[in-house]
């Protein structure tokens, strides 16, 4: 019979896989990443933790390393340290302000952008506002950076590090600047909620991850919440997607989860890792923690719609 943990190793073991987490979102946050925003690393590493968050006693090493093994296929931006040194030495003037930061990124002016940026951390004692500022310009864009947006705040959340708020600064920044970023214009509040049937077809299955990030989004607590759900309102309001009526599948399985806890979602997630490659595991992962935190976040009336989904990118 196996030794039963004593509390105090079981908590030991959970300060061990929360240090792990931190490292590989360090790692990613500062990822020199030349690809799309939707499919930066930080997205899959904050939702394998989402995930693995289901089982902290006895986390899958199997997820933790593909995670850690996708992270180290991409090199470490340099610079970040050096920068914001110069800052500190030039000295940031009398006056800053927030709004120099959007004139910059407005203005196409990268540079101008990470100065003005770290300028607003010195000014105001490295507060984390900074980020929500910056979340706020990226939701101009949510087809390209609503995805990265949402999982690069929830990692900070978790993170909860002011030594890293310069290099998640300077990684949302870098994506900024492939979106194309227009102010929206003023619509009726739209409740993703209201919206859900209608785009969890299988037709709309590029949609999944975008989507449920702007449900979960809509329902948090930020200082600029009013501001991002004015963007996802807007978003839905031009979103073009496929209307047919969802098909219906037995969830007793997502049922039971929700209700109960469980590792339904780490034992797909494994799945997937097992039967596909790297890069196809980590797509289906990013798509099923999607899925998976719908169901946390919606009525029970939308289990078999989501069941369906799941069912889709098992398959």
């Amino acid at each position: 019979m196996p030794a039963i943990k004593s509390p105090k190793a079981v908590q030991q073991d959970e300060q061990e896989l929360i240090q792990r987490i931190n490292k590989l979102i360090s790692l990613a946050v500062k990822t020199e990443f030349d690809g799309q925003p939707s499919n930066h690393p930080l997205i899959f590493v904050n939702a394998v933790k989402n995930i693995i968050g289901d089982n902290r006693k006895n986390p899958p090493q199997k997820l933790l390393d593909l995670s850690e093994n996708y992270i180290n296929q991409f090199s470490q931006r340099e610079g970040d340290e050096q920068l914001f040194n110069n800052v500190i030495k030039e000295g940031f003037g009398l006056t800053v302000f927030v709004d120099d930061i959007e004139e910059a990124i407005m203005n196409g002016s990268k540079d101008d952008a990470e100065l003005e940026s770290a300028k607003q951390l010195l000014a105001s004692d490295k507060s984390p506002a900074i980020l929500e500022h910056l979340a706020e310009l990226t939701l101009y864009d949510i087809d390209s950076l609503g995805l990265f947006t949402y999982h690069w705040l929830r990692s900070y959340q978790f993170h909860q590090d002011k030594e890293m708020l310069w290099p998640y600064a300077r990684a949302i920044i870098n994506e900024i600047f492939k979106g194309h970023l227009q102010q929206q214009s003023k619509t009726k509040l739209q409740n993703p909620q209201d919206h859900l049937i209608d785009i969890l077809t299988l037709k709309n299955n590029g949609l999944w991850p975008t989507f449920s990030a702007m449900h979960r989004l809509w329902d948090e607590d930020y200082v600029r919440s009013t501001s991002y759900r004015k963007s996802i309102s807007a978003w839905l309001y031009i979103i073009k997607y496929n209307e047919a009526g969802a098909t219906e599948v037995h969830s007793g399985e997502l049922e039971n989860y929700v209700h109960n806890g469980g590792c339904y979602f780490i034992e797909l997630a494994e799945e997937m890792a097992n039967k596909h490659s790297a890069n196809t595991a980590v797509q289906k992962i990013v798509d099923l923690e999607a899925l998976r935190g719908l169901a946390k976040n919606t009525p029970p009336e939308s289990f078999t719609v989501i069941a369906r989904c799941i069912n889709f990118i098992v398959s």
